[in-house]
């Protein structure tokens, strides 16, 4: 390693100028040489690695000591054309092996559209569809689409068939469930429910009703004469206790009551649907 010494003022003429001489020789040698200065070292100062394809090193500092590549044009190329060699071209996916990483294979003329590059490692075409096979894909035969607009399906989606379905129904999904032990099953397709409904006397509530008889009523009482000693007919008047001549027979008439039961309510069906908001829903049909 060539020598660098600091220049002291005080120093002998020939000595200094000795000092001078090799600094300059080693300033323009870059201090060339097959390992870094150890001593001496001043932040800048730059050595030239004869053993590393003479690439030029920096000192960036000296606590700890910090030498950092000047990159050149030379080593700037070199590093290129080592990197591309190593490039390969990209390798597409299998359904038994993963692909590589690499070079893009280069699109053909014409195709800077509407092209994807797959993991195949091909290009290829983006599908176009029309809408009627998105719809196709979206709402199969069968499903609903449900609308808070007036648009018609069929003016909407040509080449589809949609019917309105019934109005007023809510949806039930199909399948059983049990509620309060009683099992409810909905097949696909059943109807059932009201929009108002009128309780018949099974549905009514056990209770009880107030009522009232009136107190008006007729009796009739039968004479006899003679002697009866019948029980319950062995009454006898004051009189007949005197004369002993006459007795009398006592007896409830024939009579009705009138019962009076209170009566409530206007026999008219109750609500019977949950709170609703009311859209347009079509089917489709093919």
């Amino acid at each position: 390693m060539q020598e660098y010494n600091e220049l002291v003022t005080t120093d002998a003429c020939n000595t200094y100028l000795e000092k001078a001489d090799k600094n300059i020789q080693s300033v323009a040698s870059t201090f060339s040489g097959t390992a870094f200065p150890t001593t001496k070292l001043i932040v800048g100062m730059q050595c030239m690695r004869t053993d590393d394809s003479n690439n030029i090193y920096k000192l960036t500092s000296t606590s700890p000591v910090t030498w950092e590549l000047v990159p050149s044009k030379s080593y700037v190329d070199n590093a290129v054309t080592t990197g591309v060699k190593s490039v390969t071209n990209f390798k597409g996916a299998t359904s038994t092996a993963s692909g590589a990483a690499g070079l893009v294979p280069a699109p053909a003329k014409g195709m800077q559209t509407e092209y994807y590059l797959s993991a195949d490692g091909t290009w290829k075409k983006v599908q176009q569809r029309s809408i009627k096979e998105v719809i196709d894909i979206v709402h199969p035969v069968g499903s609903i689409w449900e609308t808070t607009t007036t648009d018609d399906p069929n003016t909407l989606w040509a080449g589809t068939t949609w019917v309105k379905m019934d109005a007023g129904r809510v949806l039930v999904a199909a399948g059983s469930y049990t509620e309060s032990g009683t099992t409810y099953t909905y097949n696909l397709g059943d109807k059932g429910g009201e929009a108002k409904h009128q309780l018949s006397t099974e549905e009514l509530a056990s209770h009880g009703h107030d009522a009232t008889s009136s107190v008006a009523g007729n009796h009739t009482h039968g004479i006899t004469t003679g002697t009866n000693t019948d029980s319950p007919y062995n009454m006898v008047s004051t009189q007949a206790k005197y004369a002993n001549t006459t007795r009398y027979t006592d007896s409830s008439g024939n009579h009705t009551h009138t019962i009076n039961i209170g009566s409530a309510g206007g026999n008219q069906r109750h609500e019977n649907r949950p709170p609703y908001t009311v859209i347009n829903r079509w089917k489709r049909t093919n």
